[in-house]
């Protein structure tokens, strides 16, 4: 702009001149041109200015981290007249990390509605958020810019990986001994084991293979689990952020949501049970299938973190009550307790602890 003001100037300065020395009637009718200009493009690219709109929203995906999120904007211009473009500030975050992200873009103003698509990421799982800031356009000229508030929220969640050895710790500590009572057509007598053992069949998942039986009859067979599980089980989650360590969160949610996903898998009903800073309680949900394992997740993922060291004990003790297995995620330098009850560990920082 800068520019365009000292070419402008210019063209006025020299004009002035020419018609001060010529007295040309010509020269005259240029600088009544050359002044007369910038007052016309000033009001006619305020009046499409008044009348723009920009909005910005996320498509509802399914999105893992690290990956990119594509933003949708949408310009809608109702004026016949164009502008040369609008820039854009905006910020975008991760509600669960201080990683706040300030961009900016340009996008051409033409008649109509049009529609452009910017991509963000997001290195961990959690909610991504993207939030206005302000727009600003100049004039046909370049002589005047014009700004406004541009109030736009646009939000996502990005789920986390599911971790094969976390789910291979859940299944082993449900279905611990099941091998020793294999019989291809019996079902064993306590439903919280394997039902049976069939030959794989394409579709089934990998983890469920067992490889010991698989190795006796020289084919690949899965574990079949029975759909009702006469143990109540809780999941709870520590959303406690270490300040040292920007991963532990994330890698804490990857280990919750795998074993979320292999319970699930299992056909096995549970609960997941995390605290609630702003109620200073314990919130609880059950989970049966995978829509409701998502929705546990938007609602952890609407919580605050805290960095304070919240008591191990009341962990313990919102797991008392109707549960025969609580397990819970934490990091081993958080808390101690008796390494008897470690089920497993997830990249040496996130233990999963059986509390009863």
């Amino acid at each position: 702009m800068p520019r365009n003001r000292d070419e402008y100037f210019t063209i006025f300065v020299v004009s002035t001149v020419l018609f001060i020395f010529f007295h040309n009637f010509f020269f005259f009718w240029l600088l009544l041109v050359v002044l007369t200009l910038p007052v016309i493009s000033f009001f006619v690219s305020r009046y499409v200015w008044n009348r723009l709109e920009v909005t910005a929203e996320i498509p509802f995906l399914t999105i893992g981290e690290n990956n990119d999120i594509p933003v949708e904007f949408t310009v809608k211009n109702p004026t016949f007249l164009p502008l040369p473009g609008v820039r854009l500030q905006f910020t975008a975050d991760n509600r669960y990390y201080p990683n706040e992200e300030r961009q900016e873009m340009s996008l051409p103003i033409r008649k109509g509605e049009h529609k452009y698509t910017w991509s963000i990421q997001s290195v961990y799982s959690g909610r991504v958020s993207l939030h206005g800031d302000k727009m600003r356009a100049q004039d046909f000229m370049g002589l005047f810019v014009f700004k406004r508030d541009w109030e736009c929220d646009a939000a996502v969640s990005v789920m986390p990986k599911q971790s094969d050895v976390i789910m291979n710790i859940i299944e082993t500590t449900l279905t611990e001994g099941d091998e020793q009572e294999y019989d291809t057509g019996a079902v064993t007598e306590n439903v919280s084991q394997v039902k049976e053992f069939r030959a794989y069949r394409p579709g089934d998942r990998m983890q469920r293979v067992n490889w010991k039986i698989s190795a006796k009859h020289d084919e690949l067979y899965v574990k079949e689990f029975e759909q009702e599980y006469n143990r109540n089980i809780t999941l709870l989650v520590e959303l406690r952020r270490d300040s040292e360590e920007t991963g532990f969160l994330n890698e804490l949610i990857t280990a919750f949501y795998s074993a979320a996903a292999q319970l699930i898998d299992m056909e096995i009903k549970f609960n997941v049970q995390w605290y609630n800073k702003e109620l200073n309680a314990f919130q609880t949900q059950g989970v049966e299938e995978a829509d409701g394992l998502t929705d546990v997740l938007e609602q952890m993922y609407m919580m605050s973190t805290y960095e304070d060291y919240y008591a191990f004990e009341h962990y313990k003790e919102a797991a008392h009550g109707k549960n025969d297995l609580a397990i819970y995620f934490t990091s081993p330098s958080f808390n101690n307790y008796n390494p008897d009850n470690k089920l497993g560990t997830f990249r040496e920082r996130v233990d999963l602890i059986c509390l009863l």
